[in-house]
C-alpha cells in the first residue's frame, strides 16, 4: 500500500469585540491519519464534544474557568462549517457578530481543516494567537462545530463568547409614605370667670341726733336725777 501523503492541518482565527472585525491570522501543523468521511455530513457531535474536551482541558491545567457549551454557538458553527465544506476552505463568518444572540461582550473564532481533533488542537496550541484565543480568561461559552468532507478531512468551527455581566436588578422603589395622622385634638379649657365676691353694702347711717330723741333721752334721765 502506497503511503499516505501528509496533509497539513490549515486553521484560522477571528475576534470580533462590539460588532468589530479583528484581522485574521493563519498557521499551519501536520495532521494525523484520516477518519472516515462522508462528504455533506454535518455535525458530528462526537467529535465536537473533544474538542470541547480539549478546550477545557487546557484552560483548566492554566487554572481558568470551565466553558459551558452554548446551543446558539453551536448552531452557528455547524452552519458555517457546512458552508466551509461546500467552498472547499476555511474561512471567517463574516455575519458572527449578528448572528450570535444574548448581551456578549465579546465573540472569538477559530477555524480549520484536518484529519483529526488531536492534529487540529495541536495546530491551535502551537500558534500563538489561536493558542491565545483558546486560553482567554473572557469567554465563557463555547460552540463547536464539525463537518466532513469527502477526501476524509474533517472542518471544525469553534466560536467563543463571552457574556456580560447582568446588571444587578434595580432596587424597588420606595414605599409610599404613610398618609399623615391626623392632628391630636387640641384640649381647650373654656376660661375660668373670674370669682367675684360681691361687696356687702354699706352700713346705713347713724342717723343724727334730733331734738325730739335728744328730749326722750334727757327726760328720763332728769326723773332719775330728782329721785
Amino acid at each position: 500500500m502506497a503511503p499516505r501523503r501528509c496533509v497539513p492541518a490549515l486553521i484560522a482565527l477571528c475576534l470580533v469585540a462590539a460588532g468589530a472585525l479583528a484581522p485574521t491570522s493563519h498557521a499551519t501543523a501536520p495532521a494525523s491519519a484520516a477518519t472516515a468521511a462522508v462528504d455533506g455530513v454535518a455535525a458530528d457531535p462526537g467529535l465536537e464534544s473533544q474538542f470541547v474536551g480539549r478546550i477545557n482541558s487546557l484552560r483548566a491545567s492554566k487554572g481558568l474557568s470551565q466553558l459551558q457549551v452554548s446551543g446558539d454557538l453551536v448552531g452557528v458553527a455547524r452552519r458555517w462549517t457546512d458552508r466551509m465544506v461546500s467552498a472547499g476552505q476555511i474561512s471567517h463568518n463574516p455575519n458572527l457578530g449578528s448572528e450570535v444572540g444574548g448581551s456578549w461582550t465579546k465573540l472569538g473564532e477559530n477555524v480549520g481543516v484536518g484529519y483529526d481533533v488531536d492534529g487540529l488542537m495541536q495546530a491551535f496550541v502551537n500558534s500563538p494567537s489561536h493558542y491565545a484565543n483558546l486560553v482567554d480568561g473572557a469567554w465563557t461559552h463555547v460552540g463547536v462545530g464539525v463537518s466532513f468532507a469527502g477526501d476524509g478531512r474533517i472542518y471544525t468551527t469553534h466560536n467563543f463568547m463571552a457574556l456580560g455581566r447582568q446588571a444587578p436588578p434595580a432596587p424597588p422603589p420606595p414605599p409610599p409614605p404613610a398618609p399623615a395622622a391626623p392632628p391630636a385634638p387640641t384640649s381647650t379649657v373654656p376660661p375660668t370667670p373670674e370669682t367675684t365676691v360681691p361687696r356687702p353694702p354699706p352700713p346705713p347711717p347713724t342717723p343724727e341726733p334730733t331734738p325730739e330723741r335728744v328730749t326722750a333721752v334727757l327726760d328720763p334721765l332728769r326723773s332719775l336725777e330728782g329721785d
